[in-house]
């Protein structure tokens, strides 16, 4: 397996202002991205909208504009650049008025306003995205800009998501256009695509040459080139996976229940699912089909790397009779299997993470895991740390969402490591899955009376730690802890 500094060219920006917690946040989304602070300050809400914007740009990764006719004025310019693009001659840039209807269309992006909308309701669970406004009601609303480049540079290509108020809308901003046209092979490919007769010459061009759906291409290729970097596959473990993993038989006997019956009833009470935990809840009935065999390439490894490392023991999947799964556990040197109900809790926490790895994951996706420190010990923490490193360098990029100065400790040492000669790390913890700071981003979420400001925090050089509040919660109970001690050492007061 390669082990290697990921790189950094499918980093991007997101913006956002009043989004349910939060009051402004700009994150940049490297390959190990790690969101803390206190509870209930917008973390989860920024991860769960990461996954939204995901599955939004995949499923719409292929999308084409529909076919236009174009006027008169357009048909001649596409004409007139096709004959260039296929002649021998360097290939110029578009003319302007093709480039201002590429844009045009890309700024309208309809289908793009309606699916990310419906994923954003379906993934928080909601009937309307007015109740994940951080003040509902409000004339401003909510305001999602995607997706940006780590400098922020002002002619970025990006999109603007505003709702509120009942009412949303997506609006684009493409330029520069130039950068983001077709090399000069693949134009020549979009012309001859578009033609019915050959050989092509300029007569071609004016029976066989289709200009509608020339445009198509060059606009769909566009498209795919400023939303690239959000287009990976995203998966979401939520920070209740343990107790889905214990319930998910009962969880689906009772919706399956209820979806045959309803039609019979004026109402049901049984709550609405979001959607990351219904997409965890599908992922491991679909992990008992046929079709999901285990893989076996690096991610896959690395499963085994995690059971060896910190579960000291192997997870296990078997299928029923009716094709549900089963998953059990069994340790190093046992020999009948346990179901997960008997297990501890750590290993019903980590058992979704190898299950996914060994089913699910590959290299290029977005794995996301709400607070993978959750009933670990400490020593196990800074483990499973070391295996979400090994990841990022098999080219899976990671989100996660912590409380654990533990982990980030782990993960601020691996920063640091990175500066240090590879001659002269042996003997150190995670010598082999060093990050390199560009790879790793820190953000801390700053509660406020107006909701949490998010801003990035990077390695202290000197103590190796990130910046985080857990210092004035430590030095709090220890000057509690002193003042407890005096107090006895005074003795009983008259």
């Amino acid at each position: 397996m390669t082990n290697r500094d990921p790189g950094r060219q499918d980093d991007h920006r997101i913006d956002i202002e009043a989004f349910g917690p939060i009051r402004r946040a700009s994150v940049d989304v490297r390959p190990f991205t790690v969101f803390i602070g206190p509870s209930n300050t917008g973390k989860s809400y920024l991860a769960i909208l990461i996954y939204a914007l995901h599955r939004s740009l995949h499923m719409g990764y292929g999308w084409m504009p529909r076919t236009t006719t174009p006027g008169d004025e357009l048909l001649q310019d596409l004409r007139s650049w096709a004959r260039e693009v296929h002649s021998e001659r360097p290939v110029p840039s578009s003319p302007p008025n093709v480039a201002a209807h590429i844009d045009a269309v890309l700024k309208d992006a309809k289908w793009l306003e309606s699916t990310f909308a419906d994923e954003l309701r379906r993934c928080f669970g909601v009937d309307s995205l007015d109740v994940l406004v951080r003040r509902p009601g409000a004339d401003v609303g909510a305001r999602i800009r995607f997706p940006g480049t780590a400098d922020g540079s002002p002619d970025t290509a990006r999109y603007e998501f505003r709702f509120g108020s009942g009412d949303h809308r997506l609006s684009g901003h493409v330029a520069p256009m130039s950068s983001r046209l077709p090399d000069a092979a693949r134009l020549k490919e979009m012309v001859l695509e578009s033609t019915t007769l050959m050989p092509f010459d300029d007569d071609t061009i004016e029976e066989g040459f289709d200009t509608s759906s020339f445009f198509r291409l060059v606009v769909a290729h566009v498209f795919r080139s400023f939303v690239a970097p959000m287009h990976r596959r995203a998966h979401y473990l939520p920070a209740d996976r343990t107790g889905v993993m214990h319930s998910h038989q009962v969880v689906v006997g009772t919706l399956v229940r209820n979806a045959t019956t309803a039609g019979l009833r004026p109402s049901t009470n049984v709550p609405m699912l979001s959607g990351v935990l219904a997409d965890f809840l599908n992922q491991l009935i679909a992990m008992g089909g046929e079709q999901r065999a285990a893989r076996r390439e690096p991610v896959a490894e690395l499963a085994a790397a995690l059971e060896h490392a910190v579960l000291q023991g192997t997870v296990q999947l078997t299928r029923t009779g009716s094709g549900y799964p089963r998953f059990t556990y069994c340790p190093d040197d046992w020999k009948d299997d346990l179901p997960l109900m008997r297990t501890s809790s750590m290993v019903s926490e980590l058992a979704p993470v190898v299950l996914y790895l060994r089913y699910l994951v590959q290299r290029s996706d977005v794995l996301i895991i709400e607070e993978p420190e959750s009933h670990l010990h400490p020593a196990m923490q800074a483990a499973f740390a070391l295996e979400l490193a090994r990841l990022v360098r098999a080219g899976v990029r990671i989100v996660i969402t912590t409380h654990s100065e533990w982990f980030l400790e782990q993960i601020g040492n691996l920063v640091r490591l990175s500066s240090l000669p590879e001659n002269q790390r042996a003997g150190i913890t995670g010598a082999d899955v060093a990050l390199s700071p560009e790879v790793v981003g820190a953000w801390l979420f700053k509660p406020g009376r107006e909701g949490s400001v998010v801003e990035e925090v990077e390695v202290d050089p000197e103590t190796g730690l990130f910046p985080t509040d857990y210092d004035v919660v430590s030095q709090s109970l220890y000057n509690e802890g002193a003042d407890i001690f005096n107090r006895l050492q005074e003795g009983p007061r008259e």
